[in-house]
């Protein structure tokens, strides 16, 4: 009795530790299928490029990593910059905004620091994400395929706190994207979840200094022309939809053209088919529209 006990032991052992070899390997395949070499990426899809660049703040290098997807059509057409603070990659990102280059509009998928490939520490969106957004807009507006006068920047998640201090700082985006983020991180510290409380303190010491620096509406000029369209998940626990309301109402007070939509079924993440129509329709008025062409 006891040594069939013991041999039905020994093979449930055996069968455990195959079961966990095998789970794994799998999942070492799969971490491999994700984390594709930007080289065969960029091989795999033949109107991808990259787009990586370093930039300094202080005595700290940091290096950008990104793609850009061009459009089929010729000339001097717009472009979206997508300032990536989520956990998708930069690939992920150019894939799920295939449809946004096939509407004559470049796209530039960027990882602020600490994020896809990028080089970190994030410092929970500190200086160096928007010195990492203004270089990729300087870098775009270098080129001869993009449109300076027709740019666009989309945030998402810590993204679109990056974009939203960009636009406190910089004036070239004519249109503004910003999708599940924190906007006024004084106001919101006291109802943060402790888990997204642990992961910011794990990245920087949240004082009230360091708090007010990344608080977008602690920033924002009196006067700003530019359209915004706010993206939010009604039942995000991570970042309340709250903070989107406040971020809307101060920016109609300044006079920027605000459109919003607050999905009552939605938690963080998005996902793309739920932004898609009112993306494109956002973009195709604020970078395609005759009435904003360029004169150049």
């Amino acid at each position: 009795m006891k040594a069939t006990k013991g041999a039905s032991r020994g093979a449930s052992h055996i069968l455990i530790r195959g079961a966990t070899l095998l789970l794994t390997i799998a999942l070492s395949l799969t971490f491999a299928a994700c984390r594709m070499s930007p080289a065969r990426f960029v091989e795999e899809h033949p109107n991808v490029e990259p787009f990586n660049f370093q930039i300094a703040l202080g005595p700290n290098q940091y290096q950008i990593a990104g793609y850009l997807a061009h459009t089929a059509d010729p000339g001097r057409l717009p472009a979206l910059l997508v300032l990536n603070g989520d956990e998708d990659t930069a690939e992920k990102c150019i894939e799920a905004n295939a449809g946004v280059t096939g509407m004559g509009i470049n796209v530039a998928c960027v990882s602020i620091p600490g994020y896809g490939r990028s080089s970190g520490p994030g410092r929970f969106v500190g200086p160096q994400a928007v010195a990492a957004a203004r270089r990729a807009l300087d870098l775009l507006a270098s080129r001869t395929d993009i449109d300076p006068n027709r740019v666009a920047v989309w945030g998402l998640g810590d993204g679109a706190l990056a974009a939203g201090l960009l636009m406190d700082y910089d004036s070239r985006p004519r249109a503004l994207i910003l999708q599940s983020g924190a906007y006024d991180l004084l106001k919101q510290w006291p109802q943060t979840p402790l888990r997204t409380k642990l992961a910011i303190i794990h990245q920087v010491w949240p004082s009230k200094r360091v708090l007010a620096e990344r608080s977008v509406i602690q920033h924002l000029p009196r006067k700003l022309d530019c359209s915004v369209l706010i993206l939010h998940g009604e039942r995000d626990r991570a970042t309340p939809v709250s903070q989107a309301v406040l971020l809307a109402i101060a920016l109609r007070e300044r006079g920027v053209r605000v459109e919003t939509r607050y999905y009552p079924k939605a938690s963080h993440r998005l996902g793309n088919r739920v932004i898609e129509p009112e993306l494109r329709a956002f973009l195709r008025e604020n970078l395609l529209d005759a009435d904003h062409a360029s004169d150049s």
